[in-house]
């Protein structure tokens, strides 16, 4: 099978009623109602760019108009620090959520995720965005949790890793349920005929009877708040399992072999049991993190654009292993440079904590049980300057074994 290129495209389904909660959602959509602070669509919008998903669609109905106020000044950046597009489109009457995907149709990739806005499942979205690139055309790929109670969802049953069918009204007992993200090739809207159109009672079992749907089971932290019960268990439950340690990277000399100014993939020469470690990490429930001083842009060896280049390409091989880098922040400073744009000190080159204290207020950080990894003495003391714990490694020394040292791996 040819190589896809990745998903980089996500529809959030935002247009229902939320009937189940009542009062709650009399004047503001579900996916709108504030969960710890903040309304529950951002975390979803916060993790899929987080994730490299660069278009991201809101299909909404109720309220429409919230979405659109919801949106303005609201601006979000990828793990590269690229703007990341995130648009409303309103569907003008219920037309079901098979039916908002063919009414938005002309505006949907090849391949994209498809999600609900009123549930979060803080999965290896890398492993799925991975295994989506095997889908052939018309093939789609559900992202699967096991619940301990799979009636209240319905069943999911599968032959090996293919979906043969679905059990709305099962009995009560743990197994794998619909955990609401998709990987969707554009050619199953061909299945959409009529309006309104149930996505998960007609498309999903029509894809199951012919074989053409893939399940992949994931892990982490789920919620669904379309019962009051469920609305009430997230304003405590989100923030406490949302709020990870992170392991911070320096880049060259940690990542890659130090061969002075790396801005090209061709001459990254990735460490020994660098991935691994990155996986073993993310697999830990820890954010991965990179901060790097880039003084070839101040030098004038390269510019910014090839910073972005690269670090898009080392996240690629990322993905490819199911594992990925949540975020890179680089410096392009430096007192000596040639370049006037980016001569002089700056707080974000080590052993300044500007990048640290930027990912700080970027992600929910856990400082305690943070950990930086660096070549370099200015690396530690940045860590110091935090407050977080920082390891050189040697160059002979591999990451899995440092990890397992600071507790960040078992």
């Amino acid at each position: 099978m040819t190589e896809t290129a990745p998903i980089t495209q996500a529809m959030i389904l935002a247009g229902g009623f939320g009937t189940r909660l009542g009062e709650l959602t009399k004047e503001t959509p579900k996916p709108l109602l504030e969960v710890a602070g903040r309304p529950f669509i951002e975390y979803v919008i916060d993790w899929l760019a987080r994730h490299g998903i660069e278009d991201i669609i809101l299909s909404t109905g109720y309220l429409t108009g919230q979405f659109d106020d919801f949106l303005t000044d609201r601006q979000w950046t990828g793990p590269y620090g690229n703007p990341v597009r995130v648009r409303n489109l309103a569907e003008a009457e219920p037309a079901g959520t098979g039916g908002a995907l063919k009414l938005h149709e002309a505006e949907l990739a090849d391949r994209f995720l498809l999600l609900n806005g009123d549930s979060f499942l803080d999965c290896h979205l890398a492993q799925v965005l991975s295994a989506s690139e095997r889908l052939a055309d018309g093939e789609a790929l559900l992202t699967m949790r096991e619940v301990p109670d799979a009636g209240r969802y319905g069943r999911i049953h599968l032959d090996g890793g293919t979906i043969t069918r679905f059990e709305e009204k099962s009995a009560a007992g743990q197994g794998l349920i619909n955990a609401g993200i998709t990987a969707l090739t554009r050619d199953c809207l061909d299945r959409i005929e009529k309006l309104p159109c149930s996505i998960e009672k007609e498309i999903y079992p029509a894809l199951a009877a012919e074989g053409k749907l893939q399940g992949i089971a994931q892990e982490g932290y789920f919620i669904d708040i379309g019962l009051p019960e469920t609305y009430d268990a997230a304003q405590t439950e989100m923030p406490a399992a949302l709020s990870k340690p992170a392991l911070f990277l320096d880049r060259d000399g940690v990542i890659n072999r130090d061969h002075g100014y790396v801005h090209r993939y061709e001459d990254f020469d990735w460490m020994p049991g660098v991935i691994e470690g990155i996986k073993a990490a993310r697999d830990a429930g820890h954010f991965v993190i990179v901060v790097t001083n880039q003084a070839g842009v101040a030098r004038g060896f390269y510019d910014e654009a090839a910073i972005e280049t690269l670090h898009r390409q080392v996240n690629a091989k990322l993905r490819r292993s199911g594992t990925w880098i949540d975020a890179f922040y680089y410096c392009p400073f430096h007192p000596d440079g040639v370049v006037p744009a980016y001569t002089g000190a700056h707080e974000d080159r080590k052993p300044n904590p500007g990048m640290l204290k930027r990912a700080m207020a970027d992600f929910a950080i856990d400082k305690q049980g943070s950990l930086l990894i660096g070549d370099k003495d200015s690396d530690i003391e940045a860590a110091r300057a935090v407050g977080i714990k920082g390891r050189l490694i040697g160059e002979d020394e591999t990451i899995q074994p440092v990890l397992r040292e600071a507790g960040l791996i078992g």
